[in-house]
């Protein structure tokens, strides 16, 4: 019987791929609701621009480290990651969260490093990455900072969650791999099982698809798979790294970060009108009827059935007399 594993394979058509920003240190560009606005991180500041590239403005810097943000279900905030100090205790990250323009900004969690805020389609919640019980786990927590619930509590360290379309499960990587797990569920699903740095993983508006990053060719490039990790398309292929993709809310355009002209910026690529379609591995058993054509075998195995008893003992003799003629050999072979 032989078992044939066989991959179709699959393309994704590229209408533009445009570079937007012309900074140093671009990272984690988020959509706002209705796709005119992108906010992202850039020289340890928060940043603001059209969705097209344009009037790109600095909306806060607290003379720290601020990365991570996300826009809120409504698009009239803004959540991310900051660094801060409280008065006799060392520097940690926490999540804060503040207006459109920048103003009133709000701390929402303190004392242990909590970073990577992703904002749940209802706007009720936030799931994130934190380290309050030693190493990075995934939890959630309501907008306001209340209520916080911890999903995952793995040896290693688990980052970047992000929210599939209905609310009820979360992707993110751990370890290398990209895992899911449901807000009420026990243990979390492994999607990717590979050696390479699989990371950065973000639902499909339509929660059919993640887009990720992945070191498969030695940099970093930009994937696709299904929902259920069933099948993979590879949408870049330069050598240089692409990391950190987001999906626009129409699922057209994904804006990324890339360095393939010396520092990372900012990019937009927008995917042909065509549905991506992925073609499922199927397992195809090739035997007639699962049937064994050898008839000696199939006498063999009809001995076995009928006379379990007298086959075993057959099966003990002949090991032993195999062993005892094999270790007789050696032993002669080296006296």
């Amino acid at each position: 019987m032989i078992l044939l594993i066989s991959y179709s394979s699959a393309a994704v058509n590229i209408d533009s791929d445009e570079k937007l920003t012309n900074i140093t240190n671009a990272n984690h560009p988020s959509w706002s609701p209705d796709g005119k606005k992108i906010v992202y991180a850039a020289n340890q500041a928060i940043w603001i621009m059209n969705s097209d590239g344009s009037e790109q403005k600095k909306l806060y810097d607290g003379m720290a480290w601020e990365g991570e943000p996300e826009f809120n279900d409504d698009g009239t905030m803004i959540y991310f990651a900051a660094e801060s100090k409280k008065a006799f205790s060392a520097r940690y990250i926490s999540i804060h969260v503040m207006n459109l323009d920048g103003s009133n900004g709000q701390k929402l969690t303190e004392t242990a490093d909590s970073r990577a805020p992703s904002v749940s389609p209802d706007g009720t919640r936030l799931v994130y990455s934190s380290r309050v019980s030693g190493n990075y786990d995934i939890w959630t927590m309501a907008t306001d900072g209340t209520d916080q619930v911890r999903l995952t509590d793995a040896t290693g360290d688990e980052n970047s969650p992000s929210w599939d379309n209905d609310g009820n499960t979360i992707v993110y990587s751990s370890a290398g791999d990209i895992f899911t797990i449901g807000i009420n569920a026990v243990r979390p699903v492994e999607l990717t099982h590979d050696s390479y740095d699989n990371v950065e993983p973000a639902y499909s508006p339509d929660g059919d698809m993640i887009a990720y990053a992945s070191n498969i060719g030695g940099d970093y490039d930009l994937w696709i798979m299904d929902s259920e990790g069933n099948s993979e398309i590879k949408i870049t292929s330069d050598r240089s790294s692409e990391r950190a993709p987001a999906w626009s809310p129409d699922g057209r355009k994904i804006a990324y970060v890339s360095n393939r002209d010396g520092e990372y910026n900012i990019w937009v690529m927008t995917l042909g009108d065509e549905d991506i379609k992925f073609e499922i591995p199927e397992k195809n058993i090739e035997a007639e009827d699962n049937s064994i054509s050898n008839t000696h075998i199939a006498k063999l195995r009809e001995y076995a059935i009928s006379k379990p008893k007298e086959f075993i003992g057959i099966v003990l003799v002949v090991s032993f007399v195999f062993v005892v003629t094999f270790v007789g050999s050696f032993l002669r072979k080296i006296s």
